[in-house]
């Protein structure tokens, strides 16, 4: 029996203070955790940059992530150049971006086999995110998930709050996408056609920002207006959720000791 005068084994006093400050941290809402999504060349970027600009709202930037798991010498990496090495820059081993994406643009299976290289690692990579950032969190904070294919992989959709959709008008996109990366009217509307349409994802999102504009004072005053519903939103999914992953973990954590200590 440990009694006042014999001190816990180290692994047990760090598990029962995890306990207490958890317990104390999860008595109240806590992290309000918005899932961004929408179409390509919608404003997606512009939007994120100004809900961290102007509001001071954190954005976990799922793209960072993908990058990061993309450096030379990851496990995605090496797998990714197994798959296409005609991708891989021989002079830097760096990915080749541009090559990849018209590979997986034109070819679903090779979307497919891509996915399952990189969404397994890219959820547990923001998962970790988020828990670190729902520890440090004020309560009732507003953190972004700005997630290209937010309801197309489906994982993360657990643990949002809500989600914020951002759209344009079919053409307005073709136009944007000419402007900005050059494309033809054809190779754009093949982009926009290997995405899940924007009409569905207008269904699934809680809150649709139409951005048909290219008016930035417009598109302030439609953020803004997103905040404020954005901090309606209840914490409750999430803190459900990590008290669940925490749970799990918690158990895993206790059941290896006590396999260790026979």
């Amino acid at each position: 029996m440990y009694g006042p005068h014999f001190p816990l084994p180290p692994f047990l006093s760090t598990f029962f203070v995890f306990t207490i400050r958890y317990r104390s941290r999860t008595a109240f809402p806590s992290m309000i955790l918005i899932g961004l999504t929408g179409g390509i060349a919608c404003g997606k970027s512009t939007v994120c940059r100004l809900l961290a600009e102007e509001h001071g709202i954190t954005v976990i930037d799922a793209d960072l992530v993908v990058r990061e798991l993309q450096l030379p010498g990851t496990s995605c990496m090496r797998r990714i150049e197994q798959q296409w090495p005609q991708c891989i820059r021989a002079e830097t081993g760096e990915l080749d971006r541009l090559a990849l994406g018209k590979i997986i643009f034109e070819d679903p299976e090779a979307r497919k086999v891509l996915g399952r290289i990189m969404n397994g690692p890219i959820c547990y990579a923001i998962v970790k995110k988020i828990l670190c950032l729902w520890w440090r969190t004020a309560s009732d904070a507003v953190v972004i998930l700005d997630a290209p294919t937010l309801f197309e992989t489906g994982a993360l959709t657990r643990f949002i709050s809500n989600s914020l959709v951002v759209a344009c008008a079919a053409e307005r996109q073709v136009a944007r996408l000419h402007t900005r990366n050059g494309f033809s009217e054809a190779d754009a509307r093949h982009r926009i056609a290997a995405q899940m349409p924007l009409a569905r994802k207008r269904q699934l999102a809680g809150y649709v920002l139409e951005n048909d504009t290219d008016d930035m004072t417009v598109l302030r005053r439609q953020v803004a207006e997103s905040v404020v519903w954005m901090r309606s939103q209840s914490a409750r999914r999430l803190t459900w959720m990590v008290s669940a992953v925490c749970a799990a973990v918690t158990g895993t954590a206790v059941a290896a000791v006590l396999l260790l200590c026979k």
